[in-house]
């Protein structure tokens, strides 16, 4: 193989392909689009060398029958912090399944592009989340850990769907969900298997709600990937939402106490009723702050209650313990929601990767807008609709941000701090331990992070 130390298929991480007739060994050239030469002209040595890994790839081609060129559910992805230029240079190339009972191969194929480092400039390496990733650093290998399984439960599903499994789950967010889970479990006693457990059930709930969201919002990206709806349609993916939800549903019936089964079956009730309660009260003007509250606080607290509560459950803390983790998750989590529908608002695209402006687009009424309402004369509450109507999106942030008329976006940032600092007074009285401090310095950098949306 001419070009193997420009690009080698590692044997443990072959791609899954809608060619049937595919072999290992031709999958790299089923996957190799356009956009991709491009890429590899960025950070291989040299045209030529360019030339040489193409020439490989067509012969492998020809070895293979009825192979096509190109797949269009191919996508590429370069790590963060690995910028063309580098001496070593990671891709990877994610091919869900699009028909029924194809090859069953592992997830990923991995190249290794090897380069002359850039003769000027240095590249830049992403910088870490900071804060969070301090917070994170305590329970990091009990997150790995959850990363581990939460890979591992696409080999649950059938074969057939098994690449759509992988393409919704495989995409990192923030991770708070499980990180609150493991942070409570910590607080309370020693992390054991069962918290991990649960911190994999709860964000494979979250992913569920992400897959339907998305759907009824029309997005087109989310974590930095196209969504699922925008490649397979809504029909596919309100499908694979349900089934992200029944597997981490069939998950929790394996706890030795039923109860907590239970409670899970409770809370995923509970957010997708909160889901739909939103989507009932659409362009509905009399929804007022208090309708919009006892919303996000079944869709997303409910959640992160859920998370900490159930956490200290499985210490075996007693009840009094519990219910203040239970009552910290849940404040936590409202106020996440509440910075995650400002950012809708006032976040930026690129940085937070993922389609913004969509709760306005839906008429999604939520606090900067509710309380600006709530203020606004007649002609501004005219005005306000019309530009909803009409889906006058920067417009109708410019008005929200306005300080001559509320400034609603800083008021609701004002609201979701407060519901952290409410969360940390009454979290007091919990035994000071590593793991309660992190607790505590999580409210401080979701702080931080409503402080940066400020205008």
């Amino acid at each position: 193989m001419a070009a193997k130390s420009l690009a080698q298929l590692n044997a443990a991480h072959t791609a899954v392909c809608c060619n049937r007739a595919a072999s290992k060994g031709s999958i790299l050239g089923t996957v190799w689009p356009n956009d991709l030469r491009r890429l590899w002209r960025r950070i291989a040595a040299s045209e030529k060398s360019t030339k040489k890994f193409c020439s490989w790839r067509e012969h492998s081609l020809k070895k293979s029958t009825g192979l096509k060129v190109g797949c269009e559910n191919a996508e590429w992805h370069c790590p963060s912090g690995q910028q063309d230029g580098a001496s070593s240079l990671k891709i990877y190339a994610r091919v869900p399944l699009t028909t029924h009972n194809p090859p069953r191969y592992p997830r990923l194929v991995e190249l290794f592009a090897r380069s002359r480092p850039r003769l000027t400039g240095t590249a830049a390496t992403a910088s870490p989340a900071g804060s969070l990733a301090k917070v994170a650093k305590l329970v990091q290998p009990h997150l790995e850990q959850v990363e581990t399984r939460i890979a591992q439960q696409a080999a649950a599903f059938d074969p057939a769907i098994e690449g759509y499994v992988v393409y919704a789950i495989g995409s990192r967010g923030k991770r708070l969900r499980p990180l609150l889970t493991l942070l409570a479990g910590g607080a309370t006693r020693e992390i054991n298997p069962g918290h991990v457990d649960l911190a994999v059930i709860v964000e494979l709930i979250h992913i569920a709600t992400l897959v339907h969201d998305d759907v009824m919002d029309e997005a087109e990206r989310r974590r930095a990937q196209p969504t699922a709806n925008a490649r397979w349609g809504n029909s596919l993916s309100v499908l694979l939402g349900d089934c992200l939800f029944a597997h981490a549903l069939t998950l929790s019936t394996n706890f030795e106490n039923a109860g907590i089964g239970r409670a899970i079956a409770r809370t995923a009730a509970t957010v997708c009723s909160g889901e739909m309660i939103q989507t009932q009260r659409r362009f509905d003007l009399n929804l007022g702050v208090q309708d919009y509250l006892r919303i996000v606080q079944m869709k997303t607290g409910s959640l992160f209650s859920a998370a900490a509560e159930l956490a200290a459950v499985i210490s075996e803390a007693n009840p009094s313990v519990i219910e203040r983790f239970k009552n910290f998750g849940f404040q936590i989590g409202t106020a996440y929601q509440i910075y995650d529908d400002c950012v809708d608002l006032a976040g930026n695209e690129r940085a937070t990767g993922k389609t913004l402006g969509t709760d306005l687009r839906k008429g999604k009424f939520t606090l900067p807008v509710l309380i600006f309402l709530r203020s606004a004369s007649e002609f501004e509450r005219e005005r306000c609709c019309q530009l909803v109507l009409e889906e006058r999106v920067e417009e109708m942030i410019e008005l929200l941000k306005n300080g001559a008329t509320n400034g609603a976006l800083n008021e609701s940032i004002t609201a979701g701090s407060d519901l952290i600092r409410d969360a940390q007074t009454a979290f007091d009285g919990i035994k000071s331990t590593p793991y309660a401090e992190a607790l505590l310095c999580l409210g401080d950098v979701l702080c931080e992070m409503f402080d940066q949306l400020r205008v």
